[in-house]
């Protein structure tokens, strides 16, 4: 039967919004298994040391903060970390003998790993052992904690720790430091005190926080998070 111009133009009516379902559905459908295979190879692993984190907040504000940058994480225990280029482990009780000597495999092995200690908040004993390890595994000094607000008496606002690395860019402090004793690979400074350092571990790298970044992140603090999407830019593969 001849197809006349009503029918055909029926027919193509129907046709166009079915082609454009089936396109937006294929598109859907290679967003969802990149998304997969960012999921299987994530460029970041996020570790939850649990009952050895003294700040919980600091976790919470790197699950926060990697999950509005570009970079798809994984969280994992210490027993589950595996190689990944970033590696964040926030606020760190000092004392694990055992999570030293893992770090320093995994930046061997190419990874950048963000140590963000939580010396400041932990027991006097404890930041003792964490000062050897350190000094051990990564040749890192530290001094110990500090009060960050009195070193600005009479104002009415916390200092800001000043970043020159990955971004010039200056973030509120926590409250207390650990300030780090010379030595290269300075990135950020409280006043006079660095509180930063990035030390070169066989083909990666071991980055020291003395200062907590996570809290702020938490907050959501603009500059926190451009901070942190600097250490994701930096790690992710040319």
């Amino acid at each position: 039967m001849p197809v006349t111009r009503r029918r055909f133009l029926g027919v193509a009516a129907c046709a166009v919004p079915g082609a454009l379902a089936g396109a937006r559905l294929a598109a859907g459908t290679n967003r969802l298994n990149a998304a997969l295979i960012a999921r299987r190879n994530p460029t970041c692993t996020l570790v939850d040391l649990e009952g050895d984190c003294v700040l919980r907040e600091s976790l919470d504000g790197f699950r926060r903060g990697l999950g509005a940058s570009s970079a798809p994480f994984d969280l994992a225990n210490a027993d589950q970390m595996r190689r990944a280029n970033l590696i964040v482990v926030p606020g760190a009780a000092p004392g694990l003998a055992n999570l030293a000597p893992r770090l320093r495999d995994l930046a061997h092995d190419g990874a950048t790993v963000i140590y963000e200690s939580g010396a400041a908040y932990a027991e006097a004993d404890g930041f003792g052992s964490e000062r050897r390890l350190l000094a051990r595994y990564f040749g890192i000094e530290i001094a110990p904690p500090i009060d960050l607000w009195p070193m600005t008496p009479g104002t009415a606002f916390a200092p800001y720790v000043h970043y020159e690395w990955p971004g010039r860019v200056m973030v509120r402090d926590f409250s207390r430091a650990t300030p780090v004793v010379g030595g290269k690979g300075l990135f950020a400074r409280l006043g006079e005190a660095p509180v930063a350092q990035r030390v070169q571990v066989g083909a990666g790298e071991f980055i020291f926080l003395g200062s907590p970044l996570g809290p702020h992140l938490w907050s959501g603090d603009r500059e926190a998070q451009t901070l942190l999407e600097g250490f994701v830019r930096f790690c992710q593969p040319a």
